[in-house]
């Protein structure tokens, strides 16, 4: 059975985004071997770049946004629509694996058995029954359900939150999990003096990154740390999060960086104090696991996924937007730091867990069957 990957969430700007990443996880443990099994659907704009990744592994292409598609932005979908059932159902193959839930022109039928991964329920979650946009987000999900053979959710919760809207998907839902996969990290030096405690994340409203920032500024006469900001410069971090940290005058203690390496990042989860992550909504939540695979302790909320993906393994607080409690169970973990062993078996549990090979084996199985 020939099986084609829809690669075409993948952009240069998309690139290195947790998407992105989750593609390549899968189709870098495909064995060279089994190239010719697989077909790769891309974009123009990255072709060259995936065949840089893939040598051997044949690729066609998907140009959604040709200028010969006309007509006006509901025409131009149902064309581009059209245009991926075409360039799907002449592909040659017999399974298609839609490795995730924004590529929006692969809700349409097509001839070939559709294994589709959900990560989670945000877009119509986020929005109010009373708008437009939420009931074409609706009927997008219900279309993708329907004409999928199976359903991966990546969690528990996401499996949950499917339901809740379509319960006639429950027989279609298998969970995998996602791989979660740390490098090697070097001898690197990071440029920082002293200790610091460290969040890694998307700097967005729902990663609620303010509450750490307010929790950590109640610290400042207590703690020697600095407190090291992982993430893009984006509107919630100037409007809201910043002037907080001017506000409170710790500029000269917060550290953000942005397009690191990484062995950067690995090197960063294993010489940091603490690692904390504050997030209101996640399907998943790779960073804290991160974290603590590379033997770093870590405080996190249990929003919605992160209770069942981090197993009940690590430091909690309660309730997500308290900074008091925060600050207060950031004091005890400094102050009784965790012992190395405890540390050391967390992250061997999730290297068991989350391994990538294991993985791609669950995924294959629900898509060739």
């Amino acid at each position: 059975m020939r099986v084609l990957v829809d690669a075409t969430y993948i952009t240069r700007e998309t690139w290195y985004k947790s998407l992105s990443v989750y593609l390549f996880r899968f189709l870098d443990s495909i064995k060279k071997d089994s190239y010719k099994d697989f077909v790769i659907l891309v974009l123009p704009e990255v072709k060259e770049d995936m065949l840089l990744k893939y040598p051997g592994m044949k690729q066609i292409v998907y140009n959604p946004y040709s200028e010969k598609l006309s007509g006006n932005r509901f025409l131009k979908y149902i064309r581009r629509c059209r245009l991926y059932r075409d360039v799907v159902n002449s592909s040659d193959c017999d399974a298609l694996f839609v490795p995730n839930d924004l590529i929006m022109f692969s809700a349409i039928k097509t001839r070939l058995k559709k294994t589709v991964v959900i990560h989670d329920m945000k877009s119509i979650n986020e929005k109010s029954k009373l708008s437009v946009s939420y009931w074409i987000f609706w009927l997008y999900y219900w279309l993708l359900i329907k004409y999928a053979a199976h359903v991966v959710a990546i969690s528990t919760y996401t499996k949950q939150d499917i339901i809740r809207f379509f319960k006639k998907a429950q027989d279609k839902i298998k969970i995998v999990y996602n791989s979660v996969t740390i490098p090697t990290a070097g001898n690197m030096d990071l440029k920082i003096n002293g200790p610091y405690l460290l969040y890694v994340n998307t700097l967005l409203s729902y990663k609620n990154l303010i509450t750490l920032v307010k929790a950590y500024s109640l610290l400042k006469s207590q703690i020697q740390h600095k407190l090291v900001i992982v993430g893009k410069e984006t509107e919630y971090w100037l409007r809201e999060v910043l002037p907080w940290i001017k506000r409170e005058g710790i500029e000269d203690r917060v550290i953000r960086l942005q397009d690191i390496s990484e062995e950067y990042l690995a090197t960063l989860y294993r010489n940091a104090s603490l690692f904390i992550t504050t997030s209101l909504k996640e399907g998943f939540g790779y960073t804290p696991i991160e974290a603590a695979m590379c033997g770093c302790p870590v405080i996190s909320t249990k929003c919605e996924a992160l209770g069942d993906t981090t197993r009940d393994l690590l430091y909690y607080y309660n309730p997500p937007t308290d900074e008091t409690d925060l600050s207060e169970q950031i004091l005890n973990v400094l102050q009784n730091p965790p012992s190395q062993e405890h540390l050391k078996s967390i992250s061997e549990e999730y290297k068991k867990i989350y391994n990538t090979e294991n993985q791609t084996k669950l995924l294959l199985e629900i898509v060739l069957s």
